[in-house]
């Protein structure tokens, strides 16, 4: 586990959850760089707009 409590609990949060799991995995590599739920929609945005 590591400093990051948000980014160890994204299997708990519902918009992750909502997102397609190839969302998910990207964002679980970014791990470090989510901090908070504005951060989780930003990247995930940023995934689902280059696809």
């Amino acid at each position: 586990m590591s400093d990051n409590h948000f980014a160890d609990h994204l299997d708990t949060n519902q918009y992750f959850l909502s997102l397609p799991k190839f969302v998910q995995e990207n964002i679980k590599q970014a791990g470090p760089d989510v901090r908070s739920d504005e951060d989780l929609r930003k990247i995930a945005e940023n995934l689902t707009k280059s696809e």
